[in-house]
């Protein structure tokens, strides 16, 4: 990993001389970010690498061969060295190529965290399909969507899900399902605590091993293969859905380079990761882009040891860090508030967690004080979506940040805000789209050439649909989404502002505005509230503590109370689940 060690030396004599490290690591002049963005990189990171042409599996293939014997993951106790997981995905590749998986086919993975997840994900690779991540908590309906729109071949699913799966099964181009136990690879006393569990379930349905339905074991049977399918790199590696927050799921192509590149650049800006010595918890789900990039490819790459934990499991979570001694732990705000909020009622060790990267959601400032005297590590907020594999930008792990920011672009990659109708550039502290390119960013969306067009342009710009601004040190903020934003009689209201506002009501615990029609306005400002538990909260008490903290034309209009609010699995709110029911436009 030599090249890691020259990143580190060029990046400390950038302190002394940009000029030198710009010319080593930029090969024209038009490529270079700002130099504002590197003034603020933490020593160790580059401001450019050299990303290598190679297929995805290329870094299991590099982690069996120099580290065969490092565990790779740890699930419920059970561990798994790398070369066994190597051989069991070669196995599995040769089983799925014998149920005629060609390259390029689509394989649909529908697992939590679990070690069949895995297994199967490389395999696919090995095999040269495209890799489909399904979130396991989807609904029949939204399974059936996917499953149409990828045309996947052959489906992994938990046998829990089965049901699902063979309610929707013949609405799909599936030729095969396989199916995998959840408690395959646990102890054998958890294993027959399940198996007990699962037969006293009477809703489990029975799963009949014919031809086109087999189970997970019997495609490791076979010897692995010696011929690998032929890669380019620019060719899908996987289909990541994304539209959850829209309603509208759509199937982005992440080729290999792509994913191999934000990989890299994670690791990168990480700065201090070393190999074969880290490990990770692996909570974030697995068939999430951001879960796949920095616990499962991360890992890898690195030769670390991923603990693999299903669900989020509070004082499963405390005593795994404790008991394997995490070191990166990526999460989601309300992962890091809940472990805060168990430390403060009894005493827990978490000194071996050293970084900590914050996605899907702003990070609160007191929360990110309290995690780091918790821990002593570092916890930022990073910023990304599925539609670059996903991570573009992060504050820095060591070195300055700016609360309430995204932080800074990642290495290789560029960022500017543009106006929200001409597309133009803008300056700093103006307020438009967020717009990126880099080599993570997706080839396009699958099947869809009208939509790729509308945020992807000719020259590699994605139109991220995030409005926010850049400051003078080249950090990036988010404000709003563009399609949330409320016109009010020829005003822009960001919802944004007006959560805010809400939010600082002390019996107040969420809250999301939207826009209810209006025949005067066009639209105006409509909230649903989410009281604390044990408090009581009316209407008229909102509208007075708003009243003087907000413009009147941005005052909501009315309040909605309700007990909890639709959340995408990283937390963000749903706002058109809450637009059905509420009847609200922007």
């Amino acid at each position: 990993m030599g090249i890691l060690k020259e990143w580190s030396l060029y990046a400390r004599a950038a302190r002394l001389s940009l000029a030198a490290v710009r010319k080593k690591f930029f090969r024209h002049a038009s490529t270079a970010p700002d130099e504002r963005w590197f003034k603020h990189y933490d020593a160790a990171v580059p401001f450019r690498i050299d990303l290598p042409d190679v297929p995805l599996y290329h870094f299991l293939d590099t982690a069996s061969r120099e580290a065969g014997r490092k565990i790779a993951m740890v699930y419920y106790n059970r561990k798994f060295t790398y070369q066994r997981l190597h051989d069991l995905s070669q196995r599995f590749a040769a089983g799925l190529q014998k149920l005629g998986v060609q390259p390029g086919d689509r394989v649909a993975l529908c697992m939590p965290n679990i070690p069949q997840f895995m297994i199967s994900y490389w395999a696919a690779l090995y095999a040269g399909a495209v890799v489909v991540p399904i979130n396991p908590l989807n609904s029949e309906r939204e399974l059936l969507h996917q499953l149409e729109l990828s045309r996947a071949r052959v489906l992994i699913v938990l046998d829990r899900l089965y049901g699902r799966v063979n309610n929707i099964r013949t609405q799909t181009k599936l030729t095969h399902v396989v199916v995998a136990c959840l408690e395959t690879y646990m102890p054998p006393l958890l294993n027959w605590a399940m198996q007990v569990q699962k037969q006293m379930r009477q809703t489990l349905n029975k799963i009949n091993r014919t031809s086109d339905t087999l189970f997970f074991r019997q495609l490791l049977a076979y010897r692995p293969s010696t011929v690998l399918a032929p890669i380019r790199t620019a060719l899908p590696a996987l289909l990541l859905f994304t539209g959850g927050v829209t309603g509208i799921a759509k199937a982005a192509m992440i080729s290999h380079r792509n994913a191999v590149a934000n990989t890299l650049q994670a690791r990168a800006w990480i700065g201090d990761v070393q190999d074969r010595s880290e490990t990770l918890l692996g909570v974030l789900p697995l068939s999430h882009s951001y879960g796949m990039t920095a616990c499962h490819h991360l890992a890898v790459q690195a030769q670390a040891t991923l603990v693999l934990h299903p669900r989020f499991d509070l004082k499963r979570v405390v005593r795994d860090i404790k008991k394997y001694r995490v070191t990166l732990f990526p999460g989601v705000p309300t992962m890091y508030s809940s472990v805060v909020h168990y430390a403060r009622r009894r005493p827990v060790d978490l000194s071996s967690v050293r970084a900590c990267i914050s996605g899907g959601a702003a990070l609160p400032l007191s929360l990110q004080d309290e995690f780091e005297k918790l821990t002593k590590g570092h916890l930022v907020e990073g910023y990304g979506l599925t539609e670059a594999s996903p991570i573009t930008h992060c504050n820095p792990v060591h070195g300055k940040r700016k609360g309430g920011s995204i932080g800074l672009p990642l290495p290789n990659t560029e960022a500017r805000i543009c106006d929200l109708f001409t597309q133009k550039p803008l300056g700093l502290h103006q307020i438009g789209e967020i717009q990126v390119r880099g080599p993570q960013v997706m080839e396009g969306y699958w099947q869809e050439e009208e939509e790729t067009a509308r945020v992807r342009s000719a020259d590699g710009w994605l139109f991220t649909g995030d409005i926010g601004y850049e400051d003078e040190d080249g950090f990036f903020f988010v404000i709003d989404r563009k399609k949330d934003i409320i016109s009010c009689g020829g005003y822009n209201i960001f919802p944004s502002e007006v959560e805010a506002v809400l939010l600082e009501h002390p019996a107040v615990a969420e809250a999301a505005v939207l826009g209810m029609p209006d025949a005067h306005y066009g639209a105006v400002v409509k909230a649903i509230v989410v009281p604390k538990p044990n408090h009581t909260l009316r209407e008229s008490d909102l509208f007075a503590f708003c009243t003087g903290k907000l413009a009147k034309y941005k005052m909501p209009k009315k309040i909605v109370f309700q007990q909890e609010l639709p959340k995408t699995i990283l937390g963000k709110v749903l706002k058109y689940q809450l637009a059905d029911l509420q009847n609200p436009v922007c």
